[in-house]
């Protein structure tokens, strides 16, 4: 019984909406009891069922404009931070070997031209002084005194006859490049401070040259 008149409860409140405040519970002589939007009959036991108003509904968001859809269903470009600029490197620099006698220099290219030195400079053997002129030398100081001899064999004109040759360079690490540098700056430097005013002109290019590659240090 108590199932039913629930069911029924909810039935007029669906029925009645928003419009009814009030619910009446009407319980007849017999037991039977039945809810109504009006007053109970003559004889009933009546109780009054007073219904809150249901909340209101807000308000449904206005449609996007055209644009705006558009616009919402773009993908958010990535904000990616901004490239940080490189930190300056020292410049590549080469440490070069002379094929003649082995001392070494620094280049820019790493690519020296080839050019030519006598054999006698690398070491193709030749006629020593003792052996040009015999025991105990030439002798006489005096010019026109000895005639000087002149040595025509092979072997000697070997020693007289040009080489070509190319040195062997090879990439220098940071610090010998920098090294380099700071050396090569020193020695302009100085030299500008003792220079007159046309060589001035001259050496401030290089020593501005030399600062600049001198950022990487």
């Amino acid at each position: 019984m108590r199932h039913l008149s629930f069911i029924l409860l909810l039935f007029v409140t669906g029925c009645l909406g928003a419009r009814a405040d009030d619910v009446y519970k009407c319980t007849s002589p017999s037991g039977a009891v039945a809810y109504q939007d009006h007053a109970c009959a003559n004889g009933d036991d009546a109780t009054t069922i007073h219904l809150l108003p249901p909340p209101e509904q807000p308000p449904a968001p206005p449609a996007p404009a055209p644009d705006d859809q558009a616009a919402a269903q773009e993908p958010m470009p990535d904000t990616a931070p901004a490239d940080v600029a490189a930190a300056p490197q020292p410049p590549q620099m080469f440490l070069c070997t002379r094929a003649e006698d082995g001392t070494q220099y620094m280049s820019n290219d790493g690519a020296p031209q080839p050019r030519l030195v006598p054999g006698g400079v690398l070491g193709i053997p030749g006629k020593s002084l003792a052996d040009a002129y015999g025991k105990g030398g030439i002798g006489v100081s005096a010019p026109g005194v000895r005639k000087i001899p002149v040595d025509k064999s092979p072997q000697a004109s070997a020693a007289a006859d040009y080489v070509t040759v190319q040195d062997q360079c090879v990439p220098a690490s940071t610090e010998t490049t920098c090294q380099y540098l700071r050396a090569e700056y020193d020695k302009v430097h100085g030299k500008l401070r003792r220079a007159f005013k046309d060589e001035q002109a001259i050496l401030q290019p290089q020593l501005d040259d030399l600062d600049a590659r001198l950022s990487g240090c």
